[in-house]
């Protein structure tokens, strides 16, 4: 009877442990699904960003990106970053600067964050637009 009480003991350790490994692996695919998405900006990979914006409503669109072209990216900031792994959400705060490429012009910008996990899919994906840059 004792041997079977210690091994439901180390048997519901085992598995919180296991519940804490998962969620931790799905904050690292969080943290490389979101250094993705601001490189790709950075190194003007626009369609690679695209690539890991899909909104919760398929209805929604991402707007055009051909004029992303005009600016540069030069730099990206991750401020801050709040992450529910049990729910599958993220809120991330990210500071860009960027110059205008007709103007010259350097401008910084705030962007709010929206990522989801899907669970389908087993990936996150951003349920936000992309910055809005300022283009003339």
């Amino acid at each position: 009877m004792k041997n079977i009480k210690w091994l439901s003991i180390v048997l519901i350790m085992m598995l919180s442990g296991c519940a804490h490994l998962t969620e931790q692996k799905k904050l690292e695919h969080l943290d490389a699904k979101q250094k993705l998405f601001m490189k790709a900006l950075r190194w003007k990979s626009y369609d690679t960003a695209a690539s890991v914006i899909r909104f919760e409503n398929p209805a929604r669109q991402l707007a055009a990106i051909d004029q992303l072209d005009n600016i540069t990216v030069t730099s990206y900031d991750l401020i801050g970053s709040l992450a529910n792994a049990e729910e599958g959400t993220a809120e991330a705060y990210v500071l860009f600067s960027y110059i205008q490429d007709a103007t010259g012009r350097v401008y910084k910008i705030k962007h709010t964050q929206h990522w989801w996990f899907d669970d389908e899919a087993k990936q996150w994906f951003l349920g936000s637009d992309m910055p809005d840059f300022k283009f003339k």
